[in-house]
């Protein structure tokens, strides 16, 4: 019998509740990019941020897609329409 991590289980949740196929992601305080992964193999287009821009460039570096885009920025900062996203994800971020 397979028993879930934790990252397993939480993707398994949004997955279940939020179906991200084809849709705008914004991925608040994305880390190392975690989530973000989990996001670009479903949705039409994904940008991540995160204040810590080392953690920023370890995320652009696993990503594997071209619909990601990345900020090295906090929210006070994100700069886009209020409509922009279908949407947010934010993973062990306050």
């Amino acid at each position: 019998m397979h028993v879930p991590d934790l990252h397993e289980l939480e993707a398994w949740r949004i997955e279940e509740l939020v179906p991200l196929e084809g849709t705008r992601v914004v991925d608040v305080g994305c880390g190392e990019g975690r989530l973000t992964a989990f996001a670009a193999a479903r949705a039409a287009h994904v940008y991540a941020f995160d204040p810590n821009a080392e953690r920023v460039a370890k995320a652009r570096a696993t990503a594997d897609a071209e619909h990601v885009r990345f900020g090295a920025h906090g929210v006070e900062a994100l700069d886009v329409e209020r409509e922009s996203f279908d949407v947010a994800l934010c993973g062990w971020s306050l």
